[in-house]
């Protein structure tokens, strides 16, 4: 049986950040190391989500899972058309906050299209990126299988906006399905839907995450295969094979992009490697920030 999310995360330190413009709620742990990772959750997510990789990560790095704008109970306020730049805008004003200096970071899902501008704009911050089945790029036609059909028949956009209206445990649940591993609907825990639907019910975050899903489909801007292709700093691309997004061929074409990106493929797992099999994902962020080939 899985260990509870605060049973595994005992011994991090959940707080919050207040930045010039934006209150972030982070879980830390590992401060006494020299290497910083931050890592980003997905759209609709929460710190929860990495419940499972904090505590193994921390034995060997300063690690701190952020909540984005308009997620979790980090600040909801009015969004611009591009939500990355403005959910890179509040990693960079992390960073600066608790002078973290160059730092690691990690993107999933929609965490991923987060994080690429501030990996465009400002390198010079960062050792090294991770990007967990999400980059905001626009990947030529022909390239890639289309997305698979969405569990349920309906996107998990529609789906998300529907349960807002009126949250309980069924929906949440059903929301969860989404993200995991078409084959293992097992890893949405009790627990995880209990937290999700507190967030939810929570007026605040309800509002935030309504402005999301209307806001970040349709307006963030994408970058090109020839942007990416750009990037310079270290990479690991991490992809799923079981979600109703893109898959593990489109994360091989993005690896394929960027000069010399390591790519892994995280077989049977969904939108959520991290949370669905934690210890190799546990292993292969740490062999990459050590500078180890990626097995």
């Amino acid at each position: 049986m899985a260990k509870s999310i605060w049973t595994a995360l005992l011994g991090a330190e959940v707080k919050f950040i207040q930045g010039e413009k934006y209150r972030t709620r982070i879980v830390e742990a590992g401060n006494e190391n020299p290497e910083t990772l931050v890592m980003i959750h997905g759209g609709g997510g929460h710190l929860e989500t990495f419940a499972y990789n904090v505590m193994p990560l921390a034995k060997h790095f300063h690690v701190i899972g952020m909540e984005m704008l308009c997620h979790g109970l980090s600040s909801v306020p009015d969004l611009i058309d591009d939500f990355n730049s403005q959910v890179s805008d509040q990693i960079f004003e992390l960073i600066h906050t608790m002078n973290l200096g160059r730092i690691w970071l990690h993107g999933e899902a929609g965490g991923g299209s987060g994080i690429t501008p501030l990996v465009m704009k400002h390198p010079e911050m960062l050792k090294g990126v991770i990007f967990e089945s999400g980059i905001a790029v626009n990947l030529k036609e022909g390239t890639f299988a289309p997305p698979a059909p969405p569990v349920g028949g309906i996107t998990m956009r529609e789906r998300t906006l529907q349960l807002l209206d009126s949250p309980d445990w069924e929906s949440i649940h059903a929301r969860l399905l989404m993200v995991m591993h078409r084959d293992h609907p097992e890893r949405v825990t009790d627990e995880l839907v209990d937290i999700r639907l507190a967030h939810y019910s929570r007026q605040s975050t309800n509002d935030g995450q309504r402005k999301y899903y209307n806001r970040v489909n349709s307006s963030s801007y994408n970058y090109s295969e020839e942007d990416i292709s750009k990037i310079k700093l270290p990479v690991l691309v991490l992809w799923c094979d079981g979600n109703s997004g893109l898959g593990a061929d489109a994360g091989e074409r993005v690896a394929s992009i960027i000069p010399e990106a390591q790519f892994k493929l995280m077989p049977e797992t969904g939108w959520w490697a991290h949370w669905e099999k934690p210890d190799i994902f546990n292993d292969a962020v740490t062999q990459f920030i050590k500078g180890e080939k990626v097995s």
